[in-house]
């Protein structure tokens, strides 16, 4: 982090983004007491402590046709975990606040269930919250408090840079993808959906080892988290089409053309985007410790924006990012 000021970093492209910048505007002066103010994806503050909020809104985030109310709570838990992930912070807890539908066809007891199961996964207990009556759909916004004595942002990126991702991408927009085709996604591509794993224990051991230079999670597709990461490092990014871990399961519903698109572009993954300098990860102890899978999948040079290389060696911009709330307003 850049001086004894706040750090503030700079957003990508889109116009659900446009609108984030106009309200950081609107913010004024960040207290002293901010280590790292809006644009990542969380806020430190002095001590280390990690904080960010996740929303997850019914027939926006997830359809309760998809879901039983345990894995709503999970799911929307998970999600928000994955943000002190992206900042290489360990948990603390969480404020949970949701608001009900009034005819009591919502579980509450389950569904405070799965929060409190996603949270006792990697340590952390409900710390508090607010609960209301919705006039319609479910909300479910989950505050994450977590902790770390060094921060990984997302704007460390430097030409020469290795660039990496955890696990396998594109099974979660399967299910998706689906569930609105009117059929029942694979086991798979489900679980993918329902229970995402966020990635603390990698994320933590990454920054233990002084092995990332910069950080985040999938969340928005990683062409359009790529372009996060370019946009606040002020660097070019170059994918290598024929090395991004697409999960089978988007394969099997999309094929492998499409099932790419869906890794680049589908979103939800809630895994990890990564930098490091040439050589110094090996994916070996990681497949050994945590039984996950790190992968190799572009560069970082001059220049700017996001790149996808073809095994044939040809190279074009991504001008297609990620999902953008707001992007058919724009």
């Amino acid at each position: 982090m850049d001086g004894p000021g706040p750090t503030t970093v700079q957003l990508g492209p889109g116009a659900e983004f446009d609108r984030i910048r106009r309200a950081i505007a609107m913010g004024g002066a960040l207290p002293t007491s901010v280590r790292v103010g809006p644009g990542d994806d969380a806020a430190v503050l002095e001590g280390g402590w990690v904080l960010s909020t996740d929303l997850s809104v019914e027939d926006v985030h997830f359809r309760r046709a998809w879901l039983s109310d345990r894995e709503i709570g999970y799911r929307a838990a998970a999600t928000a975990l994955s943000d002190l992930a992206a900042m290489g912070a360990s948990p603390v807890g969480a404020f949970v606040s949701v608001a009900l539908p009034p005819d009591g066809s919502v579980n509450w007891d389950e569904l405070q269930a799965g929060v409190v199961e996603a949270l006792a996964s990697v340590g952390a207990a409900v710390l508090g919250g607010d609960l209301a009556k919705s006039p319609g759909p479910l909300f479910v916004d989950v505050t994450v408090l977590g902790r770390t004595a060094w921060p990984v942002l997302r704007n460390g990126a430097e030409a020469g840079d290795e660039v990496w991702v955890t696990g396998c991408l594109g099974a979660s927009a399967a299910a998706v993808r689906a569930w609105t085709e009117g059929n029942e996604p694979s086991a798979a591509a489900r679980l993918a959906f329902a229970r995402p794993i966020p990635r603390i224990a990698a994320a933590c051991c990454l920054v233990e080892h002084k092995l990332v230079d910069a950080l985040m999670d999938l969340s928005d597709g990683l062409a359009g988290d790529a372009a996060h990461m370019a946009a606040a490092s002020e660097v070019k990014i170059v994918l290598q089409a024929g090395a991004i871990p697409v999960a089978q399961a988007a394969v099997d519903l999309f094929g492998q053309s499409e099932a790419l698109q869906a890794a680049l572009h589908g979103g939800e993954d809630y895994e990890l985007l990564f930098v490091s300098g040439p050589g110094r990860v090996d994916p070996a102890y990681f497949m050994k410790r945590f039984n996950l899978e790190l992968t190799h999948v572009g560069r970082v040079e001059l220049g700017d924006g996001v790149w996808l290389e073809q095994p044939s060696g040809s190279v074009e911009r991504l001008e297609r990012g990620g999902f953008d709330h707001f992007g058919d307003l724009a």
